[in-house]
């Protein structure tokens, strides 16, 4: 197995010469997870851009990518065209008519996620026969919660519920618009595959039988959006499992998988550089030219209970500090003046110097889901490992 990226790996960079903030990706982790996950799974993973749209990522991990990847949003579309040549899925409940015309344009595959977006497709369609293009297949997505039928869950706002969703097969049998089903998708969130992976499958076997029985249904596949974390190889989660839930699902259709934090999170680093080390009434500070504005789940500002995470402490020269007179405990801050930017803790012998890099593992995955503009910061530099 390829190893975390490391001091190591950076050394090699130079770590002097680094701009911070920044981070440094290595394709080849990228490609290894997502190898991982499909003998995990037991199938294709079509992987989740909006985890890393960083294009010189994207266009070394090409080859690797042959089940397809899912955009969401036209920027993200924008960025794979003339780029990278695999299937590409167009998957946002935000979809409208410039991204069903751009998405159809460039061949990718549509998902609707509410009868809205079907009404948008079936518009386009009529366009595409009129100027002698076939009429699109598509792909419908499913409520999770709605599939599982748990009522006393509260439900996420993707897709649509199974009543919604006969209403739209319904519609297209009679009214004969040409657009097919050729897929469905659904997704019960992000870290939820240990609570909702083997229900969602065992459901979804129960439930398409009856979606097949619609002449616009010729259904093919089923997407499951996996809900894995970024160390699911560490994780005690049952795959044999998970596989076995999904075989009688298997045996009507094609079952693919799609991710996007089990595929990047371990193939990212973040780097940033110490600015000031202080201590308020006892407690030690390390600040540092980036925190929460450049990565944001480091803060983890959706956790109840936070569970900092510790970097490695790379020194920016050979010169003797003074030791501290025990272990001490320094809290990691950013650069952006919010009072939720701590984004680490450093156990520490010796005290850290302005010029120092800390550098987090596994940050690979939604390292563009930061407020930057804020303070009008600079965003954070990257690299990609030869």
């Amino acid at each position: 197995m390829t190893p975390h990226l490391s001091i190591g790996t950076l050394d090699t960079l130079q770590p002097a010469a680094l701009e911070t903030p920044c981070y440094l990706f290595d394709p080849a982790v990228v490609i290894e997870d997502l190898n991982g996950l499909r003998d995990a799974l037991g199938g294709p993973v079509i992987v989740s851009l909006k985890a890393s749209p960083v294009l010189d990522l994207i266009v070394r991990c090409n080859h690797a990518f042959g089940d397809g990847v899912e955009i969401a949003s036209l920027g993200e579309l924008n960025l794979t065209v003339g780029r990278i040549n695999v299937p590409r899925i167009v998957n946002t409940p935000a979809l409208d008519a410039p991204l069903v015309a751009a998405a159809l344009a460039s061949r990718a595959m549509l998902v609707a996620d509410s009868p809205f977006q079907v009404d948008l497709i079936e518009a386009a369609a009529a366009k595409a026969r009129a100027s002698g293009r076939p009429a699109p297949a598509i792909v419908l997505r499913l409520n999770a919660m709605s599939v599982l039928e748990r009522r006393n869950v509260p439900a996420d706002h993707f897709g649509m519920d199974l009543r919604t969703v006969h209403r739209v097969l319904d519609r297209f049998g009679s009214a004969a618009s040409g657009v097919t089903v050729a897929g469905l998708h659904v997704f019960a969130g992000s870290l939820t595959f240990g609570q909702y992976g083997i229900p969602l499958a065992e459901a979804l076997a129960r439930i398409v039988p009856d979606l097949c029985r619609y002449p616009a249904a010729p259904l093919e596949s089923v997407t499951i959006g996996a809900g894995l974390p970024g160390d699911w190889r560490t994780a005690s989660y049952d795959f044999a499992a998970y596989r076995a839930a999904l075989e009688p699902l298997r045996a009507r259709l094609s079952v693919k998988h799609e991710a996007g934090r089990a595929v990047f999170a371990r193939s990212g680093v973040f780097a940033t550089r110490v600015v000031a080390v202080k201590d308020i009434d006892g407690r030690g500070i390390v600040v540092c030219d980036g925190g929460i504005a450049h990565c944001f789940p480091l803060a983890q500002t959706e956790q109840i209970m936070k569970r900092w995470r510790t970097p490695w402490l790379v020194r920016a020269s050979d010169a003797q500090v003074a030791p501290y007179a025990a272990p001490r405990m320094l809290a990691v801050v950013g650069n952006s003046c919010n009072r939720a930017d701590m984004i680490g803790e450093l156990q520490a012998t010796h005290a850290p110097q302005p010029g120092d890099l800390l550098v987090f593992e596994d940050c690979g995955a939604y390292h563009t889901y930061s407020p930057t503009g804020f303070l009008n910061l600079r965003q954070a530099q990257r690299y990609i490992a030869s």
